[in-house]
């Protein structure tokens, strides 16, 4: 790591709705809001958008735990803003509180943990594995 992380630090993003985050593009009788699914990648994306500055060359940070509760719908068209807050940090390992907003309320609150690692170490595995699974191919 670059610099030293600190609790307090925070990042903010926002984010217009397209058809492509809804619901209704996982199940057709789903209605036209925000998915749950596209909602944690956002919050998990922000967490790494904080840690990228912080990070060298070789290094990547993956999510390791996740806890949200998605508590509102957001239409088509609206915009959310999302938050991302360092709790703390144990050597590699940094908690972030997230938070997202939309247009009107809160949607969604919750707690992403992710760990710093090595790159090349973490591709080298995803190799092994995929070759255990599918001959050498991917």
């Amino acid at each position: 790591m670059k610099n030293r992380l600190e609790p307090g630090m925070f990042i903010e993003r926002t984010i217009k709705i397209t058809p492509e985050m809804a619901a209704s593009r996982f199940h057709e009788s789903s209605p036209r809001v925000l998915s749950s699914p596209s909602l944690i990648t956002y919050l998990q994306t922000t967490c790494a958008d904080a840690l990228a500055p912080f990070l060298d060359e070789h290094e990547l940070a993956v999510t390791v735990r996740m806890e949200t509760s998605h508590l509102a719908s957001t239409p088509v068209g609206m915009n959310i803003r999302i938050r991302a807050e360092i709790l703390r940090t144990d050597g590699r390992r940094v908690y972030f509180k997230v938070e997202a907003f939309d247009d009107v309320e809160k949607i969604a609150e919750g707690f992403n943990d992710m760990f710093i690692i090595d790159k090349e170490r973490f591709e080298r595995g995803v190799e092994r594995k995929a070759s255990q699974t599918t001959g050498g191919k991917q």
